[in-house]
């Protein structure tokens, strides 16, 4: 197996204190985030202030090996990351792992050498769609003709993955991948949605670009490389690392802001002439509140739990058998609707303020219903863990959600 020499970095190299180091750039880069946010909001993708937070912060390097610039973390810890950034904003949370998540792809999927020249100038971010376009094989490579939708990170991306359909050697459609340089794709300003505005995860199209077998992987496999999360894990699971903590991260927002409006808030006061008793006072709310937090409580627990197996399997230097690969699954899905559950809950309790333009419960509400109908995080990964639990679902023919 090749071995990799590693690369001088910022970040300290034992894990404990990179995993500090690592949440301590998420603070020092909050407020730049939280003013950036709107802006994205508006802009319909990542404001460009998000976007060098995030890159000078040494973040977006989290999956990507440190002989290539990065400064790769655990599972547990990217987990931790992403959910005090969505603990800002889902919308670059989300935007900032699709990327992260893409350079470590990219570091893995390539040939070594390849994957130095990409990342010679510094780390090289990448967004990709799976949704399958055309290619025709030409010498050395193929030419890529389509239409891709819901690139999330776009604008911010130096290279996308394009995907497309060609037949193996015994005639069956299999799916693969061409990584091309931002520059070679046309953008399309398509991306016009209820939630998750501020991911910009617009359209591109592609007319018949050649791209070298060098740049052609298979974009459910494990890659080239051998030494990263991506290649212990496969790539539905190398993503459900760290999509459930931006919507706990999100979650948490939600009981946040209503705890820290309950007081202020009095439910008819508009129509009744005594003054009646703030939300925080009534028993009723306070139950409810107490219910929502130990929910929220109870999914992070389920996803650390599993997660520092994924970090013991990785360790090891195996691969994640089908157990925990489900449990990756369900973690995601009840992450999820919890947050769903969370967000719609107290957006009921904030009374009207809560329904006016610019309310962060409101935003909470539509971003984390749009999260909620992305594929590995739809209630679609219970009916996975009912097969398995059943034992009618096998490392063979188990689906993707």
């Amino acid at each position: 197996m090749t071995t990799y020499a590693p690369a001088p970095t910022a970040w300290p190299a034992e894990p404990a204190a990179r995993r500090a180091h690592a949440l301590a750039a998420v603070e020092a880069i909050r407020e730049e985030l939280a003013l950036g946010a709107a802006e994205s909001e508006e802009q319909r993708r990542l404001s460009d202030r998000s976007a060098a937070a995030l890159k000078s912060s040494g973040l977006l390097g989290i999956m990507t090996p440190d002989d290539l610039g990065g400064n790769v973390v655990g599972a547990v810890t990217a987990f931790e990351i992403i959910e005090r950034i969505g603990h800002i904003d889902p919308a670059t949370a989300w935007t900032a792992t699709i990327l992260l998540e893409g350079a470590g792809e990219l570091a893995t999927v390539v040939p070594p050498a390849t994957a130095r020249r990409l990342f010679g100038r510094g780390l090289a971010l990448k967004a990709a769609s799976l949704k399958p376009g055309t290619a025709e094989r030409a010498e050395g490579g193929y030419r890529v003709t389509g239409r891709w939708d819901f690139v999330s990170g776009l604008h911010h991306a130096d290279y996308v993955g394009a995907t497309f359909l060609v037949d193996d050697t015994e005639g069956r459609p299999v799916r693969r991948a061409a990584i091309l340089p931002k520059a070679d794709i046309q953008v399309l300003d398509d991306w016009r949605v209820l939630g998750m505005r501020g991911t910009g995860s617009s359209s591109f199209a592609v007319e018949g670009a050649y791209v070298p077998d060098e740049l052609i992987y298979d974009p459910m496999g494990y890659g080239r490389r051998q030494d990263t999360p991506l290649a212990r894990l496969g790539m539905v699971p190398y993503v459900l690392q760290m999509h459930p903590g931006m919507v706990l991260g999100a979650a948490r927002r939600a009981l946040d802001e209503i705890v820290e409006a309950a007081p202020r808030i009095r439910r008819g006061s508009r129509i009744n002439l005594s003054r009646p008793p703030a939300l925080s006072e009534l028993t009723w709310f306070q139950r409810e509140l107490g219910e929502l937090d130990a929910r929220v409580r109870a999914a992070r627990s389920l996803c650390l739990e599993t997660l520092t197996e994924v970090d013991e399997v990785v360790g090891r230097g195996e691969r994640a058998e089908l157990p925990l690969l489900d449990r990756m699954q369900t973690t995601a899905s009840l992450a999820a609707k919890t947050a769903v559950d969370v967000a719609t809950r107290v957006f009921r309790h904030a009374g009207a303020a809560a329904i006016l333009e610019g309310s962060v419960f409101g935003k909470l509400v539509r971003d984390l219903n749009t999260i909620s109908a992305h594929g590995v995080m739809s209630e679609a990964g219970f009916e996975s863990h009912a097969e398995f639990v059943l034992g009618l679902q096998t490392a063979e023919n188990r689906r993707m959600v």
